[in-house]
C-alpha cells in the first residue's frame, strides 16, 4: 500500500487571518497554483488512487479537490479527526480504518501532524523531518508494522 500524506498548498496567513475560524481560511493564488501542480503530479504518479481523505480546514479541502479532479474514479472523504487541533492522534486514531484493498491512498492534512506522524510510524521517533506547505510525502508499507519513506517533493 501507498500512503501519500499532503501538506494543504498556501494558505492565507494566520495572523492576518480577520475571521476567527481558523478552519475558514482560504488558499491564495499562488496555493490555488501550487495545488493545480500537486494535482497534476499526482495524477502522473499515482493516476489511480482509491482514495483522497482531508481534514475539514478549507484549504485542506480546496488542496484536495484539485487532487479530486485529476482522478478518475476516487472516493473523496472528509473528516475532522485530521483537522488542524487534532494532531498525530487523529492520524494514530484513523490509521486501523484503512480499507484493507486499497492500494493508493492520499491524506491532505496539516503540520505538524504531518510530520510527528511519518517520524512515528517510519522511524521510531528518529526522524527529523518538516513538511513546508504545498510538500508531499510518500511512503510505501513494507510489512504489517514498517513503512518507508519513498518520496518528498515540494511543489
Amino acid at each position: 500500500m501507498r500512503l501519500v500524506l499532503v501538506r494543504h498548498a498556501k494558505a492565507k496567513d494566520r495572523e492576518k487571518w480577520v475571521d476567527k475560524d481558523d478552519l475558514k481560511r482560504p488558499l491564495t493564488k499562488k496555493g490555488v497554483k501550487q495545488a493545480r501542480k500537486i494535482a497534476k503530479y499526482i495524477a502522473k504518479k499515482y493516476p489511480n488512487a482509491d482514495a483522497v481523505v482531508s481534514s475539514l480546514a478549507l484549504r485542506a479541502c480546496d488542496t484536495a479537490k484539485h487532487i479530486i479532479k485529476e482522478q478518475k474514479n476516487c472516493t473523496f472523504l472528509l473528516t475532522p479527526k485530521i483537522n488542524p487541533e487534532e494532531g498525530v492522534a487523529g492520524f494514530l486514531r484513523n490509521q486501523d480504518k484503512l480499507e484493507e484493498d486499497w492500494q493508493t491512498l492520499i491524506v491532505v492534512a496539516h503540520e505538524p501532524a504531518i510530520s510527528q506522524f511519518v517520524r512515528l510510524i517510519c522511524a521510531k521517533g528518529m526522524l527529523n523531518l518538516r513538511v513546508s506547505k504545498g510538500c508531499m510525502v510518500e511512503l510505501e508499507r513494507e510489512n504489517e508494522n514498517n513503512w518507508v519513506l519513498v518520496g518528498l517533493t515540494n511543489f
